[in-house]
């Protein structure tokens, strides 16, 4: 049998990044299909679609995932099951699980992630990780090359490394995001007259906090309380708050660039991304005041 003659079958596939996974391997000439609790379904159980269809997708929420796992895997023998979970260590940890408690079954098991939203319109520059497989390495190659080929960045990254970058790369970041755009909300500052007197930098600021606030805050939670190393980075910051805040009560300007100065070396390998940074103000610039041009004609 070819690989594309594999039917593929994905848990949660009528929401979120499950949607865009149905709409990837039926454009790649897979016959898709999905089950879900909520949307459109082509199948009454996860099992049946489990025993039918050649290779399993698990795209399902965080909080999910462990109870889905233990649903489908008795019925996985002989086929291949991917997971696509933001966090990693606790899904491994229950596949492994899984695998002592019915060793009669056998499957090729794979747990990759991919960074980015079911929103996102073309695959190009776009980075899927690759966390940990089990058995077989048969669709691994196939599925590679789809995704090289519509230009996607591929990375080999241990599942434990993967939930400790994590914690800073979603679990700092997002925390910090939704942090600032409380404190924002507590000022009592309109939105609209902050946008209108803010540079483009601090639009930038803004269009993400935006982006993330307005977004199912569910998938935020998950990812900051099932990724174990997240509260270990946030410890960090949350001292870092303090340390900063302490100083600039205290009006101490002497202490507050050295504050500045002791983390710039840490940062000096990355003096490319002022490059990055000034283009993105630059082009954000244009766009806001092609924009405003636009509501002046329509007034």
């Amino acid at each position: 049998m070819k690989y594309k003659d594999l039917k593929v079958g994905v848990v949660g596939g009528s929401r979120g990044l499950g949607t865009w996974l149905v709409k990837f391997f039926s454009t790649h000439g897979f016959k898709a299909y999905s089950t879900s609790r909520t949307g459109k379904t082509d199948f009454k159980t996860n099992r049946e679609m489990v025993e039918y269809c050649d290779i399993i997708v698990i795209s399902v929420p965080i909080s999910a995932m462990a109870s889905v796992l233990e649903e489908v895997y008795p019925y996985i023998h002989g086929k291949i099951l991917l997971e696509v979970c933001s966090v990693k260590k606790f899904v491994i940890d229950k596949y492994k699980s899984l695998k002592k408690d019915y060793p009669e079954v056998a499957c090729e098991f794979h747990s990759i992630h991919p960074m980015f939203s079911q929103r996102i319109k073309k695959l190009k520059g776009q980075v899927v990780l690759f966390n940990y497989s089990d058995g077989s390495n048969f669709f691994i190659p196939h599925l590679t090359k789809l995704l090289l080929k519509e230009g996607a960045v591929l990375y080999d990254l241990d599942y434990i490394k993967h939930d400790k970058i994590m914690g800073v790369v979603q679990g700092l970041n997002h925390f910090n995001v939704f942090v600032s755009a409380r404190a924002l909300k507590n000022v009592g500052s309109s939105l609209g007259r902050i946008k209108y007197f803010s540079s483009p930098p601090y639009r930038i600021f803004l269009i993400f906090f935006s982006r993330y606030v307005l977004q199912d805050p569910r998938l935020y939670a998950d990812i900051q309380m099932y990724n174990e190393f997240v509260l270990e980075v946030l410890k960090i910051f949350k001292e870092e708050v303090n340390n900063l805040y302490d100083i600039i009560e205290k009006k101490d300007r002497d202490g507050f660039i050295n504050y500045v100065e002791e983390t710039r070396s840490y940062f000096e390998e990355n003096q490319e991304d002022t490059g990055i940074s000034n283009h993105l103000i630059e082009q954000l610039g244009i766009f806001i005041s092609k924009q405003q041009a636009e509501k002046d004609i329509k007034s």
